[in-house]
């Protein structure tokens, strides 16, 4: 079994939260002008939900990168289970945190005037859950017991429906973001929403993994 890179682990993750929080901070406190009070949760929920997606993200394009550029990337390889991990973990903190503030006073834009949610909010957390439910079975089945219980194609199906699961984070985060990210004279300092970044972030793992899959066949 390889060594796993822990320093690199390590520094990945703090990279990961301090980009996000720093672009949440500066996005939406310093320039937006929301309140600090808001910071706590609101937007720690924000910072930490696009950790969580650089994390994943990172997990899954280390596989074809070492394709790529083995000699680069096939050394850290065996990092790709523990950012997947760590990245997981954010994401049930997120989950977590936006069950605690989830109103109409918070997330407006999924509230109809009735109280109920609209198609937006309906939507966007019917992808958000079923995301987390794959993306946790894909965690379980990292855990050494219950690998070794598994079939070698049963344990690799579960793995690469962590795909799915990160196409659902996509559209979670496009329904959305979608009607902010086509007023662009709206974005304070011309930031990208983070429903964007993330957005962008899972479809260039998704293309990288593509690529690496017709790379494979030819």
């Amino acid at each position: 079994m390889k060594k796993v890179d822990w320093r690199a682990v390590g520094i990945g993750l703090a990279l990961a939260l301090a980009a996000a929080f720093a672009y949440a901070i500066v996005r939406y406190n310093v320039i937006k002008g929301v309140a600090l009070q808001q910071l706590p949760l609101f937007i720690s929920n924000k910072a930490i939900a696009l950790a969580a997606v650089m994390l994943i993200a990172l997990s899954y394009d280390l596989g074809p990168l070492a394709r790529f550029w083995p000699g680069v990337f096939v050394r850290e390889l065996p990092t790709r289970k523990y950012f997947g991990l760590f990245g997981f973990g954010l994401a049930a903190m997120h989950v977590i945190i936006s069950l605690l503030i989830f109103s109409p006073a918070y997330y407006p834009k999924f509230f109809a005037e009735s109280g109920k949610l609209n198609m937006t909010g309906e939507l966007s957390l019917l992808f958000g859950v079923l995301a987390f439910f794959i993306f946790l079975a894909a965690a379980l089945t990292s855990i050494p017991s219950i690998a070794s219980s598994m079939g070698g194609r049963q344990w690799q199906a579960v793995q690469r429906a962590g795909y799915l699961a990160f196409t659902l984070v996509m559209l979670h985060v496009l329904v959305m973001g979608i009607e902010g990210w086509l007023k662009p004279s709206g974005w304070p300092g011309g930031l990208l929403p983070i429903s964007l970044v993330a957005f962008t972030i899972i479809a260039s793992t998704l293309l990288i993994r593509l690529a690496a899959v017709f790379a494979s066949r030819r």
